[in-house]
């Protein structure tokens, strides 16, 4: 078994402030990934079929400094990108518009709410990718294809239908909305889904579907409710994460020390690298036991459910992520990605 998509965080650092972002709930050094790591990893990887690399993370792609040599590096493979799309402008809109397949841009509402929580004009980012759409037109390209996410709370649940409407201002094929996942207490309560009955949201989502049946715009929508389902993407997917710090792991989740709060409950999180790419290939550290364990555990459902358990305002183990009470390291119990709420591209 070898793995089929690839995370790759170029940078942890961002040119933007946004409300609702991790880096609120973590302590880090701010660091951009050696150069010198993506060349082994380009190396190691071209030869194998990989269904796709993301070029994401908690950061700005954009703002890395090698960005643009880390496109051309990775150009034959299905690159999708992930951007707040401040810095799509001049030579990035060029190898953007020729190399990625998939551009994916974070927009949480329109105009006065977008600048609320991102702290960017929404005007600017309209032209830079109106731009972008001037070169596909110029290419006669349909790469690449615009995806917006954007992350839902009570703070823009009202910005819903006016995104569908943006969306085909700016031609996207495709709306995710994500659920929140609250890094600061201040927005523990700004959430939307539920444990139980949620026909509110159910309902504001079924106008959602039947607005974008009119336009044609595909949508990707989360859960509303907690379900006994457990889904992991990254482990269905085969993938694996690179950090900026040149380690590798399982999710985003664990790929940085932060806090989060899980309807309500506060909880820490600790990044848990399987392998330091400076040590050992990816292949190595896809393949290990340790990392073999923690795959067909996840893959099975062989963990703790941790939400809807009755013993968890009593339980010390759900406080971080450490451990689970099967004794299992790190714990997905309280993974809000696993239960459909929060998306990832």
């Amino acid at each position: 078994m070898i793995f089929e998509k690839l995370y790759l965080e170029l940078t942890n650092r961002c040119n933007l402030n946004c409300k609702i972002c991790y880096r609120h709930g973590w302590e880090e050094t701010l660091q951009d990934l050696d150069f010198f790591l993506l060349e082994k990893i380009y190396k190691e990887i071209k030869d194998i079929d990989l269904k796709e690399i993301v070029l994401g993370g908690i950061g700005e792609p954009l703002f890395y400094p090698y960005i643009n040599e880390t496109i051309e590096l990775f150009s034959k493979f299905n690159l999708t990108l992930t951007t707040n799309g401040s810095l799509l402008k001049d030579d990035l809109l060029e190898i953007v518009a020729t190399k990625i397949k998939k551009l994916v841009v974070s927009i949480d509402g329109s105009f006065e709410a977008y600048e609320k929580i991102r702290g960017y004009p929404l005007t600017h980012l309209i032209e830079n990718l109106k731009n972008l759409n001037k070169i596909k037109q110029e290419l006669r390209s349909e790469y690449p294809f615009l995806l917006v996410e954007f992350v839902l709370s009570k703070e823009n649940q009202e910005e819903l239908l006016k995104m569908i409407d943006l969306c085909d201002e700016i031609k996207a094929y495709q709306l995710i909305i994500s659920q929140l996942v609250p890094q600061v207490e201040s927005n523990k309560d700004n959430i939307l889904y539920k444990k139980y009955l949620n026909q509110e949201l159910k309902d504001l989502f079924e106008k959602v579907k039947l607005y974008a049946l009119r336009s044609g715009l595909k949508l990707v929508l989360p859960k509303v409710e907690l379900k006994t389902e457990r889904y992991c993407p990254f482990i269905e997917e085969k993938a694996l994460v690179v950090g900026s710090d040149g380690k590798v792991y399982p999710c985003y989740r664990f790929s940085h020390n932060m806090t989060e709060y899980v309807f309500g409950r506060k909880k820490r999180i600790y990044k848990h690298p399987f392998g330091d790419l400076r040590e050992k290939s990816l292949k190595e550290i896809f393949q290990s036991p340790q990392y073999r364990d923690f795959y067909y555990r996840i893959y099975a459902n062989r963990y703790p459910s941790c939400i809807d358990c009755d013993l968890v305002d009593g339980c010390e183990l759900v406080k971080t992520s450490e451990c689970d009470c099967y004794a299992l390291m790190p714990s997905c119990g309280d993974c809000l990605w696993s239960r459909g709420f929060a998306l990832c591209p």
